[in-house]
């Protein structure tokens, strides 16, 4: 039994060892030039633009259904009015950035997984590499960028219509005059909240890449490996996101506490 443990954890540690070896060179090979624009393109498009739908319901959902859960309950103090602040608060800081980078890493990362899977199965990126092509700087790199810039991008364009989902609710099922709503919101939100949402997002797109790419490497055992590296990607992938979003966040509430 103790034998079996030590395995399992030098296997684990392993894993971990090899994961971080290829973050640091995706990270090397999107850094420095050839760049692979056209692809880089390719990929943003596929990341963001396609992505698009899932976002806008999830970010329209989420804000209608932070702001009604937060006004019934502040009704009950007499507080409703401060819903419309309260909600989007919490939307920027934690909500928005943390669904989008669940249904959009969900995706990314199986599709990504699913992509490279098959082509290593079928050994293309053997060829590639006999080619004397850098696999990584082929494959890899354009996804990293791509994931890392997109999300960014796509959290904002949530914050949008999360805010406009809230005001919707809190217009029509709070009777809160819309006056009133914009202004709660813009005396309650702070740049720290909307910026730190931001900047999780960036670490969120960049799990999503350098998962989605690793496991797609590390597929074994034809299509049935492809299903279950698909479905580890997608997993890790969620997990490693809630994991840094709760670093981070600690981290961004102790900056804005020492620079207060």
């Amino acid at each position: 039994m103790i034998g079996r443990f030590g395995k399992t954890v030098l296997t684990q540690l392993s894993d971990v060892g090899q994961f971080t070896l290829f973050t640091w060179h995706a990270f090397a090979a999107a850094a420095l030039p050839p760049y692979r624009g056209h692809d880089i393109i390719r990929q943003m498009w596929l990341v963001g633009v396609r992505s698009l739908p899932i976002a806008t319901l999830t970010a329209l959902f989420v804000g209608m259904v932070m702001v009604l859960n937060t006004g019934y309950q502040l009704q009950q103090f007499g507080a409703k009015l401060y819903a419309a602040g309260i909600a989007i608060i919490a939307l920027t800081r934690e909500m928005v950035p943390v669904f989008t980078a669940f249904v959009v890493g969900a995706r990314v990362a199986a599709s990504m997984t699913a992509e490279l899977g098959t082509m290593k199965i079928t050994e293309q990126i053997d060829a590639m590499q006999a080619l004397a092509v850098n696999p990584t700087k082929y494959l890899v790199a354009p996804r990293v960028v791509a994931t890392t810039f997109m999300l960014p991008i796509l959290a904002i364009y949530a914050n949008g219509v999360g805010f406009l989902g809230g005001l919707l609710v809190g217009v029509s099922a709070l009777n809160i005059p819309f006056r009133l709503y914009w202004t709660n919101t813009l005396d309650l939100l702070a740049m720290s909240d909307l910026l730190s949402g931001i900047l999780k997002t960036v670490v969120f797109g960049a799990i999503i890449g350098i998962v989605g790419c690793y496991f797609g490497f590390r597929t074994r055992g034809g299509a049935e490996g492809v299903g279950q590296a698909t479905t580890t990607s997608v997993v890790v992938a969620l997990v490693l996101i809630l994991l840094f979003n709760f670093i981070l966040s600690s981290w961004f509430l102790y900056m804005t506490q020492t620079i207060g």
